[in-house]
């Protein structure tokens, strides 16, 4: 299992680097029972909404946070607009969860999310402290509905 652990960071990683977000690229993978790929996300605009045009507005901190949206809801949207259930599923993260993200993890039916260890609070990497609060709240709620939320050794 640990492979396919791997495996699925790896990708979600790659599927990262597709968000137009300068300055912070997160990726999303989300499986079924059997490792199957049920979908994927990163952040990025919502679809119709070209404002690349704008880029330098757009993609600046505080003003992107209006119109980006996080690879985990992404990848949940993605799902719902194929008719895909995601009850049972796994999903695979790039880094942290902030409560948003983790409402819809919890709403959608997800049962474990794992992300690479190089994220996990303690070993070495930084959460913004702009996050810090979110990312706190988002395992309380992960804990209290059930949702397994663990790092990946090797990655």
């Amino acid at each position: 299992m640990a492979n396919w652990k791997r495996r699925m960071l790896f990708l979600a990683r790659h599927i990262a680097a597709w968000s137009k977000d300068g300055s912070t690229k997160c990726g999303c993978v989300i499986t079924g029972p059997r490792n199957e790929i049920r979908t994927t996300g990163y952040n990025g605009l919502p679809r119709g909404v070209d404002r690349y045009d704008d880029e330098a507005t757009v993609s600046q901190r505080p003003e992107k946070y209006y119109w980006f949206e996080h690879a985990e809801r992404n990848a949940i949207y993605n799902a719902a607009r194929m008719g895909i259930s995601l009850e049972g599923c796994t999903a695979y993260v790039t880094g942290p969860l902030c409560a948003d993200c983790a409402r819809g993890i919890i709403q959608a039916g997800i049962e474990a999310v794992f992300f690479p260890h190089d994220h996990e609070f303690g070993a070495g990497w930084m959460i913004n402290e702009r996050w810090l609060d979110s990312c706190n709240r988002a395992i309380l709620m992960l804990n209290e509905a059930g949702v397994t939320y663990e790092p990946v050794e090797g990655m």
